[in-house]
């Protein structure tokens, strides 16, 4: 969530709320579809991601959870979960009760202003992911993923440099893209091919940046300031 306004009490608050977490496993579920969304869960660090299955069995990736993030900001109107929700690497999760969330809220109103605005955030990335979908071809599709995902992560980690940590298997990025497997691999060829970017060992380095923000016709604008997260406690119990 965003903490770039917060003072050191607002994000000591935040830390203490997040002192609980528990280590998870790669490819875990962390949710289901139909659970009650009691608690406020927190991803402090690894990927997740939010997806739907369809009738056929098909699997569409609607967000991808980046430390920081939260697996459900709202939920849905009756307080229960609409998708599914899985790790994609190995994560640490801290779950915060609604109930404690309320409290800091009307403690330290910064904090519930902090939730609006990641609130946007989440609205804007959603309202880019459709476009990517419906109308960029699948170069750009990738690019733009490749370039927002970048971005998102250098908010949370100002020294993150060319290279980054990139989880997301072929299938995983099908799934995001709304392409097949082949097509992912082509593509990422095509951007190794043509020296933007290097993929290995789950570590992505981008060679050419800009080359990229203009192959996706990338602008940062819709994302809002994502500066810190809630510092990891080096005691946290481990599941």
């Amino acid at each position: 969530m965003e903490a770039g306004d917060l003072g050191d009490q607002e994000l000591s608050a935040l830390d203490d709320l997040c002192r609980s977490s528990r280590d998870v496993a790669a490819k875990k579920y962390l949710w289901r579809e139909g659970d009650e969304m009691a608690a406020f869960p927190v991803i402090l660090s690894g990927w997740a991601a939010r997806y739907q299955i369809l009738r056929n069995g098909a699997r569409q990736i609607t967000r991808l959870l980046l430390p920081g993030d939260a697996f459900y900001f709202e939920g849905s109107p009756d307080g229960f979960a609409v998708e599914e929700v899985i790790t994609l690497s190995p994560c640490r999760i801290a779950t915060i009760q609604r109930g404690d969330m309320r409290r800091l809220i009307e403690r330290f109103p910064a904090v519930g202003e902090a939730l609006r605005n990641y609130g946007c955030m989440e609205n804007a990335v959603l309202s880019s992911w459709v476009v990517n979908v419906g109308r960029r071809d699948a170069l750009e599709r990738m690019a733009h993923l490749i370039c927002e995902t970048h971005f998102r992560l250098s908010q949370v980690d100002p020294q993150l440099g060319q290279q980054m940590p990139f989880p997301l298997t072929q299938d995983d990025l099908a799934d995001v893209l709304g392409l097949t497997p082949v097509h992912i691999n082509r593509k990422l060829q095509q951007l190794r091919q043509d020296g933007l970017i290097v993929l290995r060992s789950k570590q992505l380095t981008i060679h050419d940046l800009r080359s990229l923000q203009q192959i996706a016709g990338f602008d940062s604008a819709y994302l809002a300031p994502r500066r810190q997260v809630p510092r990891q406690r080096p005691n946290a119990a481990a599941a």
